[in-house]
């Protein structure tokens, strides 16, 4: 008989594996969950700090900024023109800096793919390419409890293993920890805590009056004082600022899931 919080071998030995058909890369527009795209055209183009400098219909997965550097220097690499721009930015009226939080790829489908495999895929590469099957973690706080059917993007690999996948919610994330060899799962996590750890900082940066926000500005106008202003990007803002004391260490411990590790470990120690 099996107990609550109980998971069975037969279910562990279910893992994921990648097919390598290269679908996902393929059509890299338009990759979000419903209620995320109704989000940002109601709140991201100027109600919110953090705004959105591109249209919907042009929006591919998002780079965090250190991630827009990486692309650019294996880009040259590897022969090809990744098309990155910025996605997302504050517009800080205080320095009258623009301070750009994310990019992304101009295009329908990754410059990075070829003969439908990565060409970078040993390398440190995005978030958003790691943590695919997933869209998102089991612990990012959206309103209500995650269920298996709305955490999971387009992906043929899945197909044998959501049967597999528990309903209960504690039983759900301790058979998650253990069906991702290839990492996805922790690499979900970490996204979700950075895009919450942004939020916060951003935040806690306008209580400290580090960080003067234009918001609810004409649009246009906003875009047009964006382009006009100087560039930085949010992690080195945050050192210029003396918010953080290196920015090497704190990409550091992204990369190396640090964050996640903890949330999961946590959470496997003390269920709900």
């Amino acid at each position: 008989m099996k107990m609550k919080g109980e998971i069975r071998m037969s279910q562990i030995e279910k893992t994921f594996q990648c097919n390598q058909c290269g679908k996902c890369c393929s059509h890299i527009r338009g990759m979000m969950p419903r209620e995320d795209s109704e989000f940002i055209e109601e709140m991201a183009y100027g109600k919110l700090p953090l705004v959105q400098l591109i249209p919907m219909e042009k929006m591919s997965f998002p780079l965090w900024d250190w991630e827009a550097s990486r692309f650019r220097k294996w880009q040259d690499e590897v022969k090809t023109d990744s098309r990155i721009f910025p996605s997302r930015g504050i517009l800080d009226l205080n320095s009258n800096q623009a301070i750009i939080v994310t990019y992304f790829m101009d295009s329908d489908a990754c410059p990075f793919l070829r003969d439908k495999k990565c060409a970078i895929y040993y390398t440190k590469r995005a978030y958003i390419c790691r943590l695919f099957p997933f869209n998102r973690g089991p612990f990012l706080d959206v309103g209500n409890e995650p269920k298996k059917e709305n955490m999971f993007g387009t992906c043929d690999g899945m197909e044998k293993l959501m049967p597999s996948i528990p309903e209960d919610y504690d039983d759900m994330v301790k058979f998650l920890s253990k069906a991702f060899p290839d990492g996805s799962f922790e690499n979900a996590v970490q996204f979700d805590y950075i895009n919450e750890w942004v939020n916060r900082t951003i935040v806690d940066l306008m209580k400290q009056k580090k960080l003067r926000p234009a918001m609810n500005y004409p649009y246009n106008l906003f875009l047009k004082r964006f382009e006009n202003a100087e560039k930085i990007d949010f992690t080195d803002f945050l050192e210029q600022s003396g918010y953080i004391k290196s920015k090497d260490e704190l990409i550091k411990g992204f990369d190396e899931n640090k964050n996640a590790n903890e949330t999961i470990n946590e959470f496997l120690e003390n269920p709900n």
